[in-house]
């Protein structure tokens, strides 16, 4: 049985319902076992020599994880840091153990090689960026081959990889939707739960805070499995970052997404909370007209774009918009029958300040 909202749920026998809450099930024991192995040291965690930071969440996908690690990344360097983030590669087809995507200065890796969030990443040119299974090869890499020499590394979507040893563990929670149905994968998004967390925990934060009238409640639910625990607000603030005009005429732009309220326009996006896409445009009163849904990580073809321009076309949308995330992986080359706009995402904090010195703190600790 799985609890909902302090309920028993008991779902149909030998429906697909009930196929997916005993996948859950096995899901979740699997999940606490390998934590219980760690904890005892019967699996051993290998350690850098050099300070290593991760964030993560214990739901997938959704929680703003790339965000925050490059927010966390470009504040490191602002205080006279050398970061280097390190991420998974999910669905990137890079060979060997690790690939070095960007020294920060130049980028040597593709989005197919990288995977759509490193690369984007990687492209922006601020600190390097290094994709691998395994965490710690690819630290070593990125210790050994980069130049000036890393030393902090930042894990993107670290906290379950529990083979490497980190200095500091901040977790995410999307404050609109914190623990998804409360169910284990994949009847569910939870990849295990609040109790389990609460130990390895250094630091919360919630993301998509809507302002100052939060829910307070609501944190304070998750806040009772982390006693003690520091926790941050944060808010998703979108911007237009690019453009291209009817005729492939391309921009760089960086603007206020304000200036779109009450433009229409048609959506597409291939996010794992699409959801979050089309609510952070209508926030900004945009008359959105359709939008055009794909999954996480959706590699797009030349149909696609056909099919998203004609839509665009038909509802005479002033704008076609898409995210940062879904801009790495289009072709520079489509001939757009719309004036097309990328949006990005900053991370913005209630009190950045804070921030800052509970970071600079746990880095003196050591």
């Amino acid at each position: 049985m799985v609890e909902i909202s302090g309920q028993e749920y008991i779902p149909a026998l030998f429906s697909l319902e009930w196929v997916l809450v005993g996948l859950s099930r096995l899901y979740g024991a699997g999940a606490g076992i390998r934590q219980w192995l760690y904890q005892k040291n019967i699996f051993r965690k290998k350690e850098l020599p050099c300070f290593v930071i991760s964030i993560g969440n214990i739901v997938a996908g959704g929680a703003g994880k790339t965000p925050m690690t490059d927010y966390v990344a470009g504040l490191l360097k602002r205080i006279g840091k050398k970061p280097v983030v390190i991420s998974r590669g999910y669905k990137g087809n890079y060979k060997g153990d690790s690939i070095i995507v960007s020294d920060g200065q130049r980028v040597f890796a593709d989005v197919r090689e990288s995977g759509d969030e490193p690369f984007m990443m990687a492209s922006r040119l601020l600190f390097p960026v290094v994709v691998g299974k395994d965490r710690f090869s690819a630290g070593i890499k990125a210790l050994d081959s980069l130049k000036p020499r890393p030393d902090v590394v930042v894990l993107d979507d670290g906290f379950q990889h529990l083979k490497l040893k980190r200095d500091l563990d901040i977790l995410l929670f999307d404050f609109q939707n914190p623990l998804g149905n409360n169910r284990f994968l994949p009847a569910g998004r939870l990849r295990q739960t609040p109790q389990s967390s609460g130990k390895r925990v250094d630091a919360v934060i919630f993301t998509r805070c809507s302002g100052k009238n939060d829910n307070k409640s609501r944190m304070d639910a998750i806040m009772q499995y982390y006693p003690g625990c520091p926790f941050f607000k944060t808010f998703h603030k979108p911007f237009i970052s690019q453009g291209i005009s009817i005729g492939g005429g391309y921009w760089k732009i960086e603007s206020d997404a304000v200036i779109l309220k009450d433009k229409k326009a048609v959506l597409f996006s291939g996010l794992a909370d699409n959801r979050s896409f089309y609510d952070s445009m209508a926030g900004f009163d945009v008359n959105i007209l359709h939008h055009l849904e794909f999954q996480d990580h959706h590699r797009y073809k030349t149909s696609d774009f056909v099919m998203i321009n004609r839509v665009g076309k038909e509802k005479k949308a002033d704008f076609i918009l898409t995210t940062e995330k879904d801009w790495v992986k289009i072709g520079r080359n489509f001939k757009w029958e719309t004036d097309f706009l990328v949006i990005g995402v900053r991370m913005e904090f209630e009190y950045p300040e804070k921030f800052k010195e509970f970071l600079v703190s746990k880095m003196e600790e050591k």
